[in-house]
């Protein structure tokens, strides 16, 4: 998109097909955080999509338009976009520490259990039978 109706070419651009970068972006960090809040068959997208909006403080019906209705909006809201942003940053970063503390876990683990993997010395074991 460049201005607002002229493409790289030259060619006008009609406004129903430019989307703001930045709406692309708080609709896929929406998408996201919908990913990451399901919990299992029985829950629903309208109490998923309550739980984020409790959690980001933008109104539901932002949220499902934000999801559905995205080819009738030019922009998103600033206030959205920031807090959609935030918890999609607050989302990786505990995705991060979860994954650093099972790495330290699994290092842990490995190294308590180092001597039962060392070989046995070769006078120990399997020999001939020296009858």
């Amino acid at each position: 998109m460049y201005g607002k109706r002229v493409s790289r070419s030259g060619k006008p651009v009609s406004e129903a097909k430019m989307t703001s970068s930045a709406l692309i972006e708080a609709k896929g960090w929406y998408a996201a955080l919908m990913d990451a809040e399901f919990k299992g068959r029985g829950d629903r997208e309208k109490a998923i999509r309550g739980r984020i909006s409790d959690e980001t403080g933008i109104p539901e019906s932002y949220l499902y338009r934000l999801q559905y209705k995205t080819r009738g909006m030019k922009d998103v809201a600033g206030s959205a976009y920031r807090a959609l942003m935030l918890a999609y940053d607050d989302l990786c970063l505990r995705n991060e520490v979860a994954a650093a503390q099972h790495r330290a876990a699994r290092k842990e683990l490995r190294s308590t259990h180092a001597p039962a993997r060392k070989r046995s010395d070769k006078s120990v074991g399997m020999g001939e039978a020296s009858n």
